[in-house]
């Protein structure tokens, strides 16, 4: 199965231990970093074009953030990632 180049640094996947044993965590990981969505990441499209530190940890591989965390701090660009992307 092929797998996304960014996952061993992926800060979504490192940092989510706590959702790491939920069925939503995995069925992410299954979509987004080992899966037919790949390429539809919103974490890997803003990491692809402005770099890996404007990518909120706290971004789920969909663009929205994390159950109970908030998009309040997250740069412009990530912000508005559809605008740019």
């Amino acid at each position: 199965m092929r797998e996304c180049e960014k996952l061993n640094n992926c800060s979504f996947v490192q940092c989510c231990d706590a959702y790491s044993k939920s069925t939503a965590a995995r069925g992410f990981v299954n979509m987004y970093c080992k899966g037919s969505r790949m390429e539809a990441c919103v974490r890997k499209k803003l990491s692809t074009k402005y770099g890996r530190e404007i990518v909120p940890k706290n971004m789920m591989p969909n663009g929205s953030p994390l159950p109970q965390t908030s998009s309040a701090d997250w740069d412009i660009k990530a912000k508005n990632y559809f605008k740019y992307l």
